[in-house]
């Protein structure tokens, strides 16, 4: 995510729940992905977590963009 994008992702967050829990909950993502990232083997559900999060990840960003995309044509 770019810097301007996190700008105006925050801004709006301010006084969006919604926006502001989901990036929120991105940052906590990225935080526990980088925590398994740093571990030299994984175990089977250390690896299941990891897909999971990334996929959290993943469609949390979507949406945030969404709702980026739709506040920038309002």
């Amino acid at each position: 995510m770019e810097s301007s994008e996190r700008k105006r992702l925050l801004d709006l967050a301010e006084n969006d729940f919604q926006l502001k829990k989901l990036y929120t909950d991105h940052i906590d993502y990225e935080a526990r992905l980088q925590r398994l990232s740093r571990k030299r083997y994984l175990t089977v559900d250390e690896e299941l977590e990891e897909k999971k999060l990334k996929v959290r990840k993943l469609r949390g960003k979507e949406k945030m963009m969404q709702r980026l995309e739709s506040a920038a044509s309002a």
